[in-house]
């Protein structure tokens, strides 16, 4: 359990790594700090281009001064870095970018340009036309992981998280120790699949890459998680959410367009050759029906010939905290094709380990969504091409609805479907 700054000292060595260098500072290559991140729709909006530029002054205000250079896309497209003392202010940005279809892209960070910084802000906009898409915005931002044992830096960091939620109108975030990359990652997926497989409560990959797919679901828990009086929908109506969470023993905080959950006094690293905590295999095991269960690779590194958080090692990582000897594989479990056709209604409770997918699932237009191959009743195991939605369930798990959704992912209906068993989860007999 880790209650302190100094309980961390035993596994830094195993989730941190440093370049030394002769005659320089060592660089900080990869590692892992306390980090937000939050997800959102209607980026695009004067309204929410305002509150973010709240939210990102709320967090200068205490931790500017450890900014020592900045990035962010100018209205012709072009990414240009500066001295944090020349980079524009989020307003400026935001001025500059005023058209609905324009992007927001601004970061400040600390250190070097090729290190993982200590400090880092970074927000990612939606283009107005991407609401018909379903993509998100980020918001995100990490601060040394000292910070969050210190009683009066907690309470500065708590009051941003729910200040962002509050002014975003946040669909999903996740706030705890998680993996911090160089702005240009390339080369270093090896140590964030290293640090994954050692410590289950590091959340890899919070970035810009999960906002063309939260509106199919989550990727996982933290140490805080959030989700919204929409997103819960997918389980059941917010009102009677509290009582579903009683079940597992957890005491969400109901707040005013969602819930938030903490886990623990402190963050945790969850070391894999450890047992689970109670409390996030309790949230794991309630919030599995939200998760997206045919997630893209977390690594940016993927093809480079050597082992990385790929497609199959991320949703493995996914699924680490449903079972032991999942993630690292240990050659427990493995898919095999059903027997028979089993397709669960939502709200049922499941009684067959698998994958799921909503076979008859329609775009915005009411187009069938896109599928890689001619025959629609395919499964190919870690396939990214099925836009549909999947969802792995155990059993006892309760089959989720369908979020059926206008544009910018306003919530049209909390559908009832049939979702078919396409892959059995099946455990090796030795």
């Amino acid at each position: 359990m880790i209650n302190s700054y100094q309980d961390l000292d035993p596994y830094c060595k195993d989730f941190q790594w440093m370049e030394v260098r002769k005659d320089q500072p060592a660089l900080f290559i990869t590692g892992a700090e306390f980090q937000a991140h939050f997800l959102y729709f209607a980026g695009h909006t004067p309204e929410k281009r305002q509150a973010l530029a709240e939210c990102i002054e709320a967090f200068n205000k205490h931790y500017v001064e450890h900014f020592t250079w900045g990035s962010y896309v100018n209205e012709k497209g072009k990414m240009r870095y500066y001295d944090i003392a020349e980079i524009p202010s989020i307003k400026e940005v935001i001025s500059q970018n005023s058209h609905p279809d324009d992007q927001i892209e601004w970061r400040c960070a600390s250190g070097e340009r090729n290190e993982a910084p200590e400090y880092m802000i970074y927000a990612f906009t939606n283009r107005g036309w991407e609401g018909h898409k379903l993509f998100a915005s980020t918001l995100t931002f990490h601060v040394p992981n000292q910070l969050i044992f210190d009683a009066e830096q907690k309470q500065i960091l708590l009051f941003l998280i729910q200040m962002c939620i509050d002014k975003l109108g946040v669909y999903h975030a996740v706030a705890g120790f998680q993996g911090v990359l160089p702005y240009k990652p390339m080369g270093v997926g090896d140590y964030s699949l290293a640090q994954g497989e050692r410590f289950w409560g590091i959340y890899q990959g919070a970035g810009i890459r999960e906002r063309s797919k939260i509106a199919d679901g989550i990727k996982s828990i933290d140490w805080l998680t959030y989700i919204s009086n929409t997103l819960v929908q997918r389980i059941c109506e917010a009102k009677t959410f509290p009582k579903y969470c009683e079940y597992f023993n957890l005491k969400p905080q109901q707040q005013k367009e969602g819930f938030l959950f903490q886990l623990e006094e402190f963050p945790q690293l969850l070391p894999s050759n450890q047992p689970v905590l109670e409390s996030y295999y309790d949230l794991n095991k309630a919030l599995r029906p939200l998760r997206n269960g045919s997630y893209l690779n977390i690594s940016y590194d993927v093809g480079n010939n050597y082992q990385v958080l790929d497609v199959d090692e991320s949703r493995k990582w996914i699924r680490r905290l449903d079972a032991p000897d999942i993630f690292p594989d240990q050659g427990v479990y493995r898919e095999q094709k059903p027997d028979k056709r089993i397709y669960m209604e939502s709200g049922q409770q499941v009684i067959v380990d698998g994958v799921y997918r909503y076979d008859e699932q329609v775009n915005l237009d009411g187009q069938p969504i896109y599928v890689g191959y001619n025959d629609r009743d395919h499964y190919e195991e870690n396939s990214i091409d099925d836009y549909r939605q999947h969802v792995v369930l155990l059993k006892g798990d309760i089959a989720p609805r369908f979020l059926e959704f206008y544009d910018h992912a306003v919530l049209k209906q909390a559908k009832k479907i049939k979702w078919h068993l396409v892959s059995e989860i099946v455990q090796i007999q030795n």
